[in-house]
């Protein structure tokens, strides 16, 4: 008698189970039956199949088909958006390759616009404007004026330059300022808009923030967070990102400036520019390379001429600097803008330079992501781009900042009582 199996010997289940069915037992049906079910489907399973690849087939498209449809396709796309591709180029970095994309797509959207293929697009943005104007989303169109007065710069549309000194004299002619002089004749005339402006009422108490996305983000908030319980503090933020003072052809803070001084009438103005500033300038049908002897003088004019801008109405003015950037070629650059704009504010007595290096740069001057706070815990001081504020660094910066607000806005009243 065999006996039975122990817990250590495996069992196959094999042993125990019974066999499984076949098809043709499942089905009731004899093995010459399920063969020849099995065949006719296989038949007709490739039958589908054929004709299947035959419908594929006829769907496909020759090499010429799909060269004539994709030209097709580009070509209406070019026609539709001919106007934001010129736009497109002219805010390119100035070099070689813009001007010859400004004059290519410039010409193109000339083309286009009598026959009104334009109109699309401008018709699809003021349907867009709107429903932002009513979801409270909208631009200050004060701002977005700005964006408009620089889309048909005459330097970038292959005009002849405004100076046609010999190539001996111009040198001479750009440090005596043809390049900057039209920013600073434009300020000029702006300063007259102004100067019929009343002064400011004491008890009205406004700051004016104003600058690219170094003071868009972060700081700008931090600093509205600490002004806000102040009720008699009124904070007002005209800020425009990818902005700055050398490309008036793109955006134009000159004619910006007066009609927001004059709607708002701020006591003190907190500005942070220069962060878009460190690249070429174009000069006619020239480049003015930055940081070279040409491109130092025409800056500053602008710079002198913005800042004597904000401070017309007897606005105290805080212009901030650029902080030490990640790259470290940006950084040289940042601090080359610096110094322009010390030295450009010793020349205007209302305005006041807050370098801001010694607030978020490591011990030997250099960048640096994470700093001790006042607790002596590390706190994260800027983003992970390298160049914009942290929440952290925007607060520690901000303190500085509404403390001179504080201290300037108290002088003020002092001085009118």
């Amino acid at each position: 008698m065999p006996s039975s199996p122990t817990l250590n010997e495996r069992v196959s289940p094999a042993d125990w189970m019974a066999p499984p069915l076949s098809k043709a037992e499942l089905v009731e049906d004899s093995i010459g039956e399920a063969i020849a079910r099995h065949a006719s489907k296989a038949s007709a399973g490739e039958a589908a199949e054929k004709q299947s690849a035959a419908v594929d087939r006829t769907r496909l498209y020759s090499l010429p088909e799909v060269t004539l449809l994709l030209g097709t396709a580009a070509t209406l796309l070019l026609a539709l958006e001919s106007e934001a591709l010129a736009s497109w180029a002219r805010r390119m970095e100035v070099s070689p390759i813009q001007s010859v994309a400004v004059v290519a797509l410039r010409a193109i959207e000339m083309v286009m616009e009598p026959m009104g293929l334009t109109r699309p697009r401008r018709v699809a943005i003021e349907l867009g404007n709107r429903a932002a104007h009513v979801l409270g989303a909208s631009d200050d169109p004060l701002l977005a004026d700005g964006w408009r007065n620089a889309s048909r710069s005459t330097a970038l549309e292959g005009k002849p330059p405004l100076d046609s000194a010999p190539e001996s004299d111009r040198e001479a002619t750009v440090e005596n300022g043809p390049l900057a002089d039209q920013v600073v004749s434009d300020a000029a005339e702006a300063g007259k808009a102004l100067e019929t402006k009343q002064s400011p009422s004491p008890a009205r108490r406004t700051v004016l923030l104003l600058g690219d996305s170094m003071i868009a983000g972060s700081l700008g908030s931090a600093i509205a967070i600490s002004l806000s319980s102040d009720p008699n503090q009124r904070l007002v933020r005209a800020v425009q990102t990818a902005t700055g003072l050398n490309r008036p052809d793109v955006f134009s803070w000159v004619k910006v400036i007066p009609p927001l001084l004059e709607r708002e009438n701020p006591q003190l103005i907190v500005c942070s520019l220069g962060a878009n500033d460190a690249t070429d300038i174009r000069d006619g049908d020239r480049v003015l390379e930055f940081a070279q002897a040409g491109w130092r003088t025409a800056y500053n004019q602008r710079v002198v001429a913005m800042m004597r801008l904000l401070a017309r109405q007897q606005a105290r003015v805080l212009w901030l600097g650029l902080p030490p950037m990640r790259d470290r070629s940006f950084s040289e650059r940042a601090r080359y803008l610096n110094k322009i704009f010390a030295q450009a504010a010793k020349e205007v007595p209302e305005v006041e330079y807050f370098d801001l290096e010694m607030l978020v740069s490591a011990p030997n001057g250099e960048y640096a992501t994470f700093m001790r706070n006042q607790e002596g815990r590390f706190a994260r001081m800027r983003m992970d781009d390298g160049v914009h504020y942290a929440p952290s660094g925007a607060k520690w910066i901000a303190r500085w900042v509404v403390d001179w607000i504080y201290e300037r806005r108290s002088r003020l009243s002092d001085a009118r009582q």
